[in-house]
């Protein structure tokens, strides 16, 4: 019996990574990208906001997703 992987491609502070489609907490997507838990992650949405992800915070992410460490005030 095999078993298929649902796979996706999503951008963590510039670089692609291949996922799993399965849950992952916001630690985990730092630690794939070398961040530490201190950065602030955010997942930057379609109309250009962004929405943090904390270390504890669990989420599922969808092909195409862009990540990175929000630089605090860097829009001010």
């Amino acid at each position: 019996m095999s078993t298929t992987t649902t796979t996706v491609i999503v951008t963590i502070e510039g670089n692609p990574y291949t996922l799993e489609q399965r849950e992952y907490k916001g630690s985990e997507l730092r630690a794939l990208a070398g961040l530490h838990n201190k950065d602030k992650l955010v997942l930057e949405e379609a109309d250009g906001s962004e929405t943090p992800i904390p270390p504890g915070r669990k989420i599922v992410p969808q092909e195409g997703e862009n990540f990175f460490a929000s630089v605090r005030f860097r829009r001010g």
